[in-house]
């Protein structure tokens, strides 16, 4: 019932509303300028969360695991590279002005794994801005329940079950770590221990954390 709510019209608007705002507040931390190169972590299969809202002179190259032909932007100046954030070897030192990463990186709790990512994009950009969720949002972005990032992990297995959130019913079902294994709310000072010399800011809707290094 949850999901299907969220998929009205009327919320995918708020929520690109909300995006778009998210984006220029993202942008507005870190130092930008005319055709600047942008490396996007984890793009996704499209690019409601950042391409649609920046600049079109700026030069974005998106990566991730998908098949490139499960990726698609309207953004005129995106490539896409298949390709594991824990090797970037394909891109030089400091070759990209800025990299950033929307709800990516809670997904990655495997912390080795995730600390390979960090040295890899503070090596290959110049300043860095990963998005994730904030630790005491009201409403869990992911399962849009709210403070479920809170709970008890039995609750959260209760409730994913009865509720069906997130259509993770099966999933915690067939394995009942499976919300542990792929999903973490680390607190700020946390991420920070993982994405170092960075500033963390709450985003205006404060249902997500900006963890940035600008040059």
């Amino acid at each position: 019932m949850t999901e299907l709510f969220y998929k009205t019209k009327l919320v995918q608007n708020i929520l690109a509303k909300r995006r778009k705002k998210r984006a220029k507040f993202v942008l507005s931390k870190v130092n930008t300028f005319p055709n600047m190169s942008i490396l996007d972590v984890g793009c996704g299969p499209d690019s409601r969360s950042f391409e649609d809202f920046i600049p079109k002179n700026y030069r974005i190259t998106g990566i991730d695991i998908l098949d490139e032909k499960e990726v698609a932007t309207k953004h005129p100046n995106f490539k896409y590279v298949q390709q594991d954030a824990q090797d970037l070897s394909m891109f030089g030192d400091n070759e990209f002005d800025l990299a950033v990463s929307f709800g990516m990186m809670e997904h990655i709790c495997n912390h080795a794994v995730l600390n390979k990512m960090y040295l890899e994009i503070d090596r290959v950009s110049q300043q860095w801005a990963i998005i994730v969720p904030w630790k005491y949002t009201f409403v869990e972005p992911h399962f849009k329940f709210p403070f479920f990032q809170l709970l008890p992990y039995s609750t959260k297995v209760f409730l994913t079950k009865i509720l069906n959130l997130h259509n993770l019913r099966k999933g915690v079902e067939q394995d009942y770590n499976y919300i542990k294994n792929h999903y973490q709310w680390l607190t700020n000072s946390q991420w920070l221990s993982i994405f170092k010399g960075a500033k963390c800011y709450v985003t205006p809707h404060m249902d997500t954390i900006a963890i940035v290094l600008r040059n």
